[in-house]
């Protein structure tokens, strides 16, 4: 996978569409090692519009995207609605985790 900036958007959508959803920014496996990715998550089902326009289960999307929940960070609607009003874009909002959009490795911890 290669970094995909629509998807901060795409989880925008799902988020304002369902007051149950959760955004989750995380990163995954892609390029020479990991891309920052975001998808929003509405009981057990994940919906990631960049990937599908329809939704999977959780245990399967985060085998086939190689989700470590170490390395996520999840947002309520009301928290990423208003982190999204402070800051003027869709994320990712925690720039020590997320400091690049691509990186080659991660520190483990």
């Amino acid at each position: 996978m290669h970094f995909r900036e629509q998807c901060f958007a795409a989880a925008m959508e799902i988020c304002s569409e369902s007051e149950a959803a959760e955004v989750v920014h995380g990163w995954v496996p892609g390029g020479p090692g990991f891309v920052v990715h975001a998808w929003a998550e509405v009981e057990g089902g994940v919906y990631d519009l960049t990937e599908s326009d329809r939704p999977m289960r959780k245990a399967d999307y985060y085998a086939l995207m190689g989700v470590r929940p170490e390395l996520t960070r999840r947002y309520s609607r009301v928290e990423y609605f208003t982190l999204m009003a402070e800051t003027g874009s869709f994320g990712p909002f925690d720039k020590e985790l997320f400091f690049a959009n691509e990186t080659a490795t991660l520190a483990q911890g």
